[in-house]
């Protein structure tokens, strides 16, 4: 009974993974138009699903652990799914979970290269707009007229507003 419980679960994780990344495509359209709204409509859409995900995350640890106590293990182990396969005997059953396993391997794969992307892409906007702020805040590091090197420089210190090393 467990066993199909847990495959149940896993297939909803693979389910609420597979919104997160029709959510992470939203969001990189978002930065690619440059639309704020729609990027932070999409972050507070990003940020419920996420506290779904866990809290189906942590029922699916649950059940992982009821069906271990139903193979008589005590412990609280954090096995993987592919250590549970090898307490399933049913060759049906073990495939069943191992597909939905590998369903769920392949939805994070997908999902954590579109996020990687779009790190790149916010990574990339920001330095955009550094760049802009730094050029329309230029002041001139050093007069017009001629200075001595030595003498004591009454002009601005920094090229910009902004320190991008901090």
């Amino acid at each position: 009974m467990s066993l199909k419980q847990l495959v149940g679960q896993l297939e909803q994780l693979n389910l609420s993974h597979i919104e997160m990344i029709e959510i992470a495509e939203t969001k990189k359209e978002a930065v690619i138009k440059n639309d704020i709204d729609t990027f932070i409509a999409t972050m507070n859409r990003e940020s419920k699903l996420l506290k779904r995900i866990q809290g189906e995350d942590d029922l699916r640890a649950e059940l992982a652990y009821a069906f271990m106590q139903e193979r008589g293990i005590k412990s609280r182990l954090k096995l993987t799914i592919a250590e549970i396969s090898r307490l399933v005997f049913d060759p049906d059953e073990k495939r069943e979970l191992l597909d939905v396993h590998a369903r769920l391997s392949e939805t994070l794969h997908r999902l954590k290269a579109i996020n990687e992307t779009n790190k790149q892409l916010i990574e990339q906007a920001l330095s955009f707009i550094d760049l802009s702020m730094e050029l329309m805040a230029h002041r001139p590091d050093q007069e017009v007229t001629y200075q001595h090197p030595g003498a004591k420089s009454y002009g601005y210190g920094q090229s910009g507003m902004f320190n991008r090393r901090g």
